[in-house]
Order: C-alpha cells, then structure tokens, then sequence
C-alpha cells in the first residue's frame, strides 16, 4: 500500500468532519449577529404597510401583516405577522404611550426550536413614532414608526429592525385633569 496514500486519507477524513461541524446553525462572533437592515426598496413600501428584517437563528425580510393595540392602560403594542413558519411573528411593545417622539421599546420573536417548537426571544429596541391626528376629531390617531433592536432567548440570538405606516390605534381616554391632555393639573 502506498504510504502517501494511508497517510492522506485519514487526514481527508478529519478535515471533511471539522469542516462540517457547526453547519446546522451560522455561528455569532463575539460581537453578535450582524445588525438587520431593511433594503432601501422595502423601506419606501412601509408608508402604507409594514417591512420587517431580522438576522440570526431567526431570520426574515420582507412585507408582514400587522395590527396597533392598545397594551395594558396606556401603553402600545404593534403586532407583526411575517407568514413564515420558521418566524411568524415579532411583537413591539411600548409602555407609557404619549403621541410622536423616541421610545425605548421591548421586542418578542416568536421563532422555531431545532426541533420545531414555537419559542420565543424578548429583547430591547429603539423606537421612532409619529403619530397624526384625523381632521375628524376622533380619538382614533394615525401612527407610523420605526424600530430597531437585539434579541435573544430560546428562539435564538439575533438583530431585527422594522417599519411601518398607516397603523390606526385608538387611545385609551384620558383622564381630563391630566397634564398629558394639556389641562391644567
């Protein structure tokens, strides 16, 4: 037997095994997921809609179906449905809602398990809203954003980023001695 050969093939063996370990998931440097970016294309539909990005074990890009609610008393949840069954939904939650302005925001991904779970991920996002009034006076407002955040948990580690235009939510009534309503206290 040629001994370049024995030699060789149990070093091709070990080099095909190392090479392969680790492919079920991308491993994360030290630094985390790259940062999810929506495509400049995709960005300009969220006037109207809602674009979702997320990067990680739970990766999405693209159009979602989503909802404004109101969170508890005063607070504001905005709801993502992506279609997808490995990520179908990422929920953005804001407490103490107040109109237009930065908000520091909490995220929860709903993602897929390796073993095929439902399993979530909660992290913290930066929040941009705008928030615009009907000329009918109602108490309905018009609110669109942005956001952009880490997660991390069960469904795994990641970065997500979103926008969205045209979300109708109706505010709870406020309490007309309160300094929000700009009365006087």
């Amino acid at each position: 037997m040629n001994p370049a050969r024995t030699l060789f093939s149990p070093s091709l063996i070990l080099v095909l095994l190392l090479g392969g370990c680790g492919a079920e998931e991308p491993r994360l440097s030290d630094a985390g997921p790259r940062p999810a970016e929506i495509p400049r294309a995709d960005a300009q539909a969220a006037a109207n809609g809602a674009v979702l990005a997320a990067t990680g074990r739970q990766s999405f890009e693209g159009r979602t179906a989503f909802r404004c609610t109101i969170h508890e008393d005063d607070g504001l949840q905005v709801n993502f449905r992506t279609g997808a069954p490995d990520m179908p939904a990422v929920a953005l939650r804001i407490e103490d809602f107040s109109g237009s302005g930065p908000y520091h925001g909490e995220i929860f991904l709903t993602g897929r398990s390796r073993t095929g779970a439902l399993v979530t991920s909660t992290g913290e996002a930066e929040v941009e809203l705008k928030q615009r009034e009907l000329p009918d006076g109602s108490a309905v407002v018009l609110l669109s954003g942005s956001f952009q955040g880490l997660y991390g948990g069960r469904a795994g580690k990641g970065s997500v980023e979103g926008r969205f235009g045209g979300c109708s939510y109706a505010a709870a009534p406020r309490d007309p001695e309160s300094p929000l309503t700009g009365a006087a206290p």
